[in-house]
């Protein structure tokens, strides 16, 4: 059965890596690309998110995608150009997009997708800052109830040895950016499934010097875009974090993870701690003892060399 989901991103490197896994994995349907602020503004992630579908010429039908939210619902724009290049695609110069934008706002088109959708049906995943599906749900609380999950690429909740924050100590970039929207979403009621750097830093799913010489010898379209796209981060790091595919992997094929069920917090006020995730981790406690947060499934454990063998085959072998 064919899956039919929302991406709703920040394109962004990786995020570019997630479009292309999608639209090749037949198990999909990609029924819209939304966009936010986050690795870039959102003029260009939504410029970014054109780029890479028009990247893709052989695909039968090209999903809509539309611009949303320019900044966080309470904070200043914090933005990641020194990691994914100034124009969010490691500065590879993509030709200009001639597929226009949506007319709808990636909010309303959201809403008016999951409200016109059976329930349960459609999936959302989210691999930017969580603005966008913030925004949807203050304006339209009923999307809660249709959505089937959320698979949010978000968070370092602790559970894993990989789990510590990678913008600050404690927070990952997509909460750290928008812990007042993180904090709705949470508390929304939605199926929540987050894959966060617990498992996408794992080293068995990264990209490393191995791998990426197998995309420089690959003489397919898709190799030639990734390697245009990652060429700068991979000089600059020695290794690629595919966290955005790593969640889209997780709407094809839920086995290539182990998760397991936390009530979880997000912190908005400490000076220190903004935007980390809090994972109650006490095993047995006295009675009547409060959890800490909303329960949420938190990917613990992935099969790092299965996922990679997905993610080449379909984004770097495929003619």
């Amino acid at each position: 059965m064919v899956q039919r989901i929302i991406l709703d991103m920040d394109p962004g490197i990786d995020d570019a890596l997630a479009i292309i896994l999608a639209l090749r994995s037949p198990e999909l349907q990609v029924e819209a690309i939304t966009t936010v602020s986050g690795n870039v503004h959102v003029d260009q992630a939504s410029k970014n998110a054109l780029k890479i579908v028009e990247s893709m010429p052989d695909l039968k039908k090209k999903p809509e995608v539309a611009k949303g939210v320019s900044k966080p619902l309470s904070r200043e724009l914090t933005t990641a150009e020194a990691v994914h290049g100034k124009d969010g695609l490691g500065d590879s110069n993509l030709p200009e997009p001639k597929q226009p934008l949506s007319k709808k706002h990636a909010v309303d088109l959201m809403i008016e997708k999951v409200l016109s959708s059976k329930e349960g049906e459609l999936t959302i995943v989210t691999t930017g800052p969580l603005s966008n599906l913030a925004f949807a749900l203050l304006k339209e609380p009923r999307i809660a109830e249709n959505v089937g999950q959320l698979i949010m690429m978000g968070g370092a909740f602790g559970v894993t040895k990989y789990g510590f924050g990678n913008v600050t100590p404690a927070a990952e970039f997509n909460i750290y950016s928008d812990p007042e929207a993180a904090m709705i979403v949470l508390k929304s009621g939605l199926h929540i499934t987050a894959v966060g750097l617990d498992v996408t830093m794992d080293p068995s799913a990264l990209i490393t010097p191995r791998e990426y010489e197998k995309m420089r010898s690959a003489k397919t379209k898709g190799a030639e875009l990734v390697r245009r796209i990652t060429r700068s981060h991979m000089a600059s790091f020695g290794f690629l974090a595919l966290h955005d595919p790593m969640a889209v992997a997780v709407a094809i094929d839920p086995s290539l993870v182990t998760r397991k069920k936390y009530f979880v917090e997000v912190e908005t006020r400490g000076e220190y701690t903004r935007g980390q995730t809090i994972a109650d981790r006490r095993g047995n406690l006295r009675p009547k003892t409060v959890r800490v947060g909303n329960p949420i499934t938190l990917c613990t454990g992935v099969l790092g060399e299965k996922f990679i063998k997905l993610f080449m085959n379909r984004v770097i072998l495929q003619t």
